[in-house]
Order: C-alpha cells, then structure tokens, then sequence
C-alpha cells in the first residue's frame, strides 16, 4: 500500500509518503487559493491508495474538512488525522537536527510526515 500524508495550508500543502511502516518527508505543494491547491493535489494523489490529511480545529477545520470532502468525491480514499502540534514537533525536529532558521520556515512536509506516521503507528 502506499499511503499519502498531507497537512493542508491555504497558501501550502506539506507531503509524505509512505509505503510501509514509515512516513517520510516529500514535498510541498504552494498554490494560489484552495481551488488551485485542491487541483494540484488530486493530480499527485492518483499514485497513492490512501491519503491521511491532518484535520486542524477551528475555522481552517471546516475548510479542510471541505478539502477532504472533494478528495472523496473524486473518487480517492481519504482518511482524517488528528494533527494537534505536528508543525510545533516539525520545529523542534529541525531545530535539533540543525537546520538554519531560514530553512524552518517551511517545514509542511515534515508535519505532513509526523501526522502520518501518527496514523501508521495509531492504525
């Protein structure tokens, strides 16, 4: 199986992948409003059998909510994660492995990894 984790931003959407027991960083996805993300999104998740999208509180909740809504309807298989803390565990990760400050400011795809391999080891 291959599965696709994914933390969902309005201006970026963070990337892992996994084909096992182990999620991995892959890539972020910038775009130009949801509708363009969403785009972007099921062209690159045709290749995986199941997406894990982090599901955050609040007003950005209900959007991806919507998000996960619209990946179903086009036919993908997409299951909710809880995401609580991944960007601040992202930081720390990149802070004790050394990555220059610089380079933390984009750290989606590490949450997209850690939320990920919550569901992997939760599953």
């Amino acid at each position: 199986m291959k599965y696709l984790g994914m933390d969902f931003g309005l201006k970026r959407v963070g990337l892992a992948q996994s084909e096992g027991e182990l999620a991995t960083p892959w890539k972020v996805i910038e775009g130009r409003g949801i509708n363009d993300l969403l785009e972007k999104i099921k062209k690159v998740a045709l290749e995986f059998d199941y997406i894990i999208i982090g599901m955050p509180e609040g007003k950005i909740g209900e959007i991806v909510k919507r998000v996960a809504r619209d990946l179903r309807e086009s036919g993908l298989d997409v299951e909710e994660a809880d995401e609580t803390l991944s960007s601040q565990h992202a930081t720390a990760l990149m802070v004790e492995l050394n990555i220059p400050k610089k380079k933390r400011k984009i750290n989606d795809d590490i949450s997209a990894a850690e939320i990920l391999q919550n569901w992997l080891d939760n599953r």
